[in-house]
């Protein structure tokens, strides 16, 4: 199964059944979250997606496998001037729709309970309403992991400091030379 708009709600146990993948671009104005710390125009900036979502042998975790990539120009928090961070994310997630399923997945892997975020929502069962997940919030979450808490370009000049190395300090007096010439009066 091939989408071809970015779907907005993906069901992931049938969809892992039927193969689902998808490779595209999306505008980074898609990324809510990311977008809110973008500063200046991101209309040109996109998001390079390419997911796929499997199921293993038991067809009780769904795999979210894939890569996301962008560039999110963000203020440089040593000279306040734009400087744009790349975010690239090869992600492997399971999504399990039961906590019990948890000690079967490695110590070190990734995972959401299906229904415990805000980018997921439990099925009714009782109704066979089936576990959705919002797809896109998912590979955010992977991408927002990547930004820095501080962004700043490699080699930039700092605007509080003064650009001239050549200013030299003044030579302050030392407040214990007024001491040691009081010492000396006194012997």
């Amino acid at each position: 199964m091939s989408a071809k708009t970015f779907p907005a709600q993906i069901e992931p146990f049938k969809w892992a059944e039927q193969g689902f993948t998808w490779s595209g671009t999306l505008p980074l104005s898609r990324c809510v979250r990311i977008a809110r710390e973008a500063v200046g125009s991101i209309d040109d900036q996109l998001v390079n997606i390419d997911c796929t979502l499997s199921m293993d042998a038991y067809h009780r975790i769904v795999w979210l496998d894939g890569h996301a990539e962008t560039k999110v120009p963000m203020e440089c928090q040593r000279c306040l001037e734009p400087v744009e961070i790349e975010l690239s994310s090869d992600f492997h997630i399971a999504l399990i729709d039961d906590e019990s399923l948890i000690e079967r997945l490695d110590e070190d892997a990734d995972y959401i309970v299906l229904g415990e975020s805000e980018a997921t929502s439990q099925g009714d069962y009782a109704s066979n309403t089936p576990a959705t997940a919002d797809l896109l919030s998912l590979i955010e979450d992977e991408l927002i992991t990547l930004m820095p808490m501080s962004p700043k370009h490699t080699a930039c000049e700092h605007k509080h400091q003064p650009v001239d190395q050549d200013i030299v300090e003044e030579k302050r007096d030392n407040p214990f030379d007024v001491l040691a010439s009081l010492k000396g009066k006194l012997n």
